[in-house]
């Protein structure tokens, strides 16, 4: 019944292609490890910036990971982003508190790729604006 409504069947294939191009770095065991560091990235990059450019972020994301990206955000909350975040191990840090059971995986290899994966998956002015709010070296591990 649901493959025949085609907006779903877009973010499926949206969101398929993200994680494929995730797997295809070959440093993830499944394909549910690779969304959980995807899902897990895009919150603590969503944590870190200004709301109103976390919102133009979550508006650029299949509506499938649109779902997960807001899942949690509370917008009347947000005072400020993290910003105060002074390194790199600081946001992997916020990474693994999203990843709950899957703390086991080498986050200096596979954040670098859900972030340049979720930056790579966007409009190119708005990866823009993310990376610049993102402390330099975050930026740092931007590939292209």
């Amino acid at each position: 019944m649901l493959e025949n409504i085609k907006s779903i069947q877009k973010t499926q294939e949206s969101t398929a292609l993200i994680l494929k191009k995730m797997m295809d770095t070959n440093q993830f065991r499944t394909p549910t490890h690779a969304f959980v560091v995807l899902r897990a990235t895009m919150k603590a990059i969503r944590d870190r910036i200004e709301p109103g450019e976390a919102l133009h972020l979550g508006g650029q994301l299949p509506a499938l990971l649109r779902g997960y990206y807001f899942e949690g955000f509370d917008m009347a909350n947000v005072k400020r982003p993290k910003s105060s975040c002074k390194g790199v191990n600081e946001f992997y840090g916020e990474v693994r508190d999203y990843l709950e059971a899957y703390d086991f995986m080498e986050l200096d290899i596979v954040v670098p790729i859900a972030l340049n994966v979720i930056l790579d998956n966007i409009d190119r002015g708005e990866a823009s604006q993310v990376f610049h709010q993102l402390p330099k070296d975050l930026q740092e591990l931007r590939t292209t």
